[in-house]
């Protein structure tokens, strides 16, 4: 029997749910900006019932941990401990920049990606995944706070070609570097959130019952 997983991601200006059963994905995202309090619950209300599903029914939470907004994280989080306490299930974290690395394998097939999240007037949120031949990303060491003024040196110091991926259309500036073969820009979703979740659950790793916020606001 497979399990029920519920996904969540309000790291960024969009809020974005979905539910993993009976082996599909359903998913409802939507700009929130600075209102996310607002709409993430009717969202989670609406899905349980275009999906039919009961909160009892669920067998995993798995959501966005960072970095990203401070507020839309800390949503995220009060959220899924208060659904994880309740339901006496577990929280599966994954990276914001893991999740759009994903998205960008989906839309697109590209297995080497640079991400950049926007942080702070000067600052960006960087992260380096790249798609091993047993099909998992890896780069969770690569994530870190970065002045902007380092990008364009950061990224022309990389060997061959990547795709970068970002929340900021300004980032577009990149393109003329030499390692970079295409830039798209868009947001997580929680959707491609599903697939970390479901390696988690097939490797049998340990899961904790709480929701553990990477800000990488200490780098």
């Amino acid at each position: 029997m497979s399990n029920t997983i519920l996904a969540l991601d309000t790291s960024v200006e969009f809020c974005s749910i979905a539910i993993y059963k009976k082996k599909r994905v359903y998913s409802l995202s939507e700009q929130c900006n600075k209102t996310h309090t607002k709409k993430v619950l009717p969202m989670l209300q609406k899905i349980l019932l275009q999906t039919k599903t009961k909160l009892i029914e669920l067998d995993y939470i798995a959501c966005s941990q960072g970095p990203g907004n401070f507020t839309g994280l800390r949503i995220t989080n009060s959220i899924a401990q208060s659904l994880s306490l309740s339901l006496n299930i577990p929280i599966i974290n994954v990276s914001t920049l893991a999740i759009m690395a994903q998205k960008a394998w989906r839309k697109y097939k590209q297995k080497k990606i640079i991400i950049l999240i926007n942080a702070k007037k000067s600052h960006v949120y960087w992260g380096q995944y790249k798609k091993n031949k047993k099909s998992i990303w890896t780069g969770k060491h690569t994530e870190v706070l970065l002045e902007k003024k380092n990008i364009e040196t950061k990224i022309n110091n990389l060997k061959r070609k990547w795709m970068l991926i970002s929340n900021e259309p300004q980032n577009h500036q990149y393109k003329k570097c030499i390692n970079i073969n295409e830039i798209k820009y868009f947001f997580p979703n929680a959707k491609d959130i599903i697939p970390f979740a479901l390696l988690n659950i097939k490797k049998q790793k340990k899961h904790s019952m709480e929701n553990r916020i990477n800000y990488l606001n200490n780098l």
